[in-house]
């Protein structure tokens, strides 16, 4: 256990002499990385020293030697004596990301470790002390322990050093947003515990913690940014309470507002929740039509696409096959059943209902690019070992598109034919 303890001393005091050889750290793109740089004056044999040291941590780290990366460190610290600032400022970052990643994966590791390493960090690196508060906070997380996790980040928020800048404005208040997500948290865990709704809705103690959440985050979610897990707290604790006209208006300002950065995510939360709610086929059409601009390959484009050719609408229908064939140009998708069995689908909808022209327009354009891409005999060749059914689908699918080839033709054995006409029989039942 003696090479696990990393004993920091405390920094010595600051000199503001720096060197041109000390800025020329400072610029370094990362810490990991080191490589000797040209000095103009004479490296001294600490500095020297110490620079080898990191070295051998790196390699110890790179190549998962846990033990002796923790011996390395324990030599490393030394750095934290210099008088330099700038150097100085240099170790502690170091020391704080290395022995944090050390400790996770040392065989003999021990919370008290954790703690030990965090608090020295947090008074030795004066500017890092919001920072590694917060990272201390998610560590406690890990194990379990909310309570201790939201005293770290009380302890953060009051905390302040000199004259605020933007970047201390920002981590106090992201700090701020998860002491409003623990709460959620601790919410969460009591709702769990009772086991009647109704005690849960007359708990005074539960109403607490939800009101002090559901404030924090949302002030927090007013202002533009991505708030995906606090947005998801918010109308976890909303739906509880049967907010729902909140939660509604929560989730289309968070998906639809343009102040806001352009986020999938948004647009999926407001779906799930119109979906649950059973909202008309033009909102969930509406929301759809937003994501697919973002993520044309999303998953729920298959849904859209059913929702397209369910409205019955020729423009709908037009827009459902150019949805169902961008999807199919992922290499993601390429030999995905289900989307090809929705191309299908939107296909014999346009021939049913005499709008061939559709078709005619869309595969013009894409008719060079789909031979390649799906049509060629190498594909048959891999398909067909895959699977007969996808073989079978796609040979549909290219005779509607005019894109039937020789080279891709159904090609499969008895019994692979039986398992075709299994699936259609289910399929007439079904209908």
């Amino acid at each position: 256990m003696d090479d696990l303890q990393l004993h920091i001393p405390e920094a010595g005091n600051d000199d503001t002499s720096d060197d041109e050889g000390n800025q020329s750290t400072m610029k370094r793109p990362s810490f990991l990385h080191v490589s000797p740089s040209k000095k103009r004056c004479t490296e001294s044999g600490f500095h020297k020293s110490t620079r080898w040291c990191l070295h051998a941590i790196r390699d110890a780290v790179l190549h998962h030697r846990w033990q002796e990366a923790a011996g390395y460190l324990d030599v490393y610290t030394q750095t934290l004596e210099d008088t330099t600032t700038s150097k100085q400022s240099v170790a502690c970052e170091i020391i704080w990301r290395l022995g944090t990643e050390v400790l996770q994966h040392h065989p003999h590791k021990d919370q008290e470790h954790f703690t030990v390493l965090y608090e020295r960090m947090k008074n030795t690196g004066v500017k890092n002390f919001a920072k590694v508060c917060l990272e201390h906070a998610f560590h406690l997380l890990l194990d379990g322990h909310i309570h201790k996790a939201k005293q770290q980040l009380s302890v953060a928020t009051s905390w302040r050093y000199g004259q605020q800048s933007t970047s201390q404005s920002l981590e106090l208040k992201l700090i701020h947003a998860y002491c409003g997500f623990l709460d959620y948290l601790v919410w969460s865990q009591k709702r769990s515990s009772l086991s009647d709704t109704e005690d849960c809705v007359n708990n005074r103690e539960l109403h607490t913690y939800f009101r002090q959440a559901s404030v924090t985050l949302q002030e927090l979610i007013k202002q533009p940014g991505v708030w995906d897990p606090f947005v998801w707290a918010c109308v976890d604790m909303f739906e509880f309470y049967n907010a729902e006209e909140e939660v509604l208006q929560l989730l289309q300002n968070y998906a639809n507002n343009k102040d806001y950065p352009s986020n999938p995510n948004a647009h999926v939360y407001l779906y799930e929740h119109q979906k649950r709610h059973k909202a008309s086929t033009d909102q969930l059409l509406q929301t759809l039509k937003g994501l697919h601009l973002l993520v044309p390959s999303h998953e729920l484009m298959l849904e859209y696409c059913s929702l397209l050719i369910k409205s019955g609408e020729q423009q709908d229908l037009q827009h459902a096959l150019s949805v169902a064939m961008n999807l199919l140009e992922y290499t993601s998708w390429k030999t995905d059943m289900k989307a090809w069995t929705c191309l299908l689908e939107v296909l014999k909808c346009l021939k049913n209902k005499r709008l061939k022209i559709f078709i005619i327009e869309e595969q013009k354009a894409r008719r060079e690019l789909w031979m390649k891409m799906h049509f060629k005999a190498f594909h048959n060749r891999k398909d067909s070992k895959e699977s007969a059914v996808l073989v079978h689908v796609k040979t549909k699918a290219a005779k509607l598109l005019g894109m039937y080839s020789r080279r891709y033709k159904e090609v499969y054995n008895p019994e692979e034919k039986k398992l075709i006409q299994k699936k259609k029989k289910e399929k007439s039942k079904k209908t």
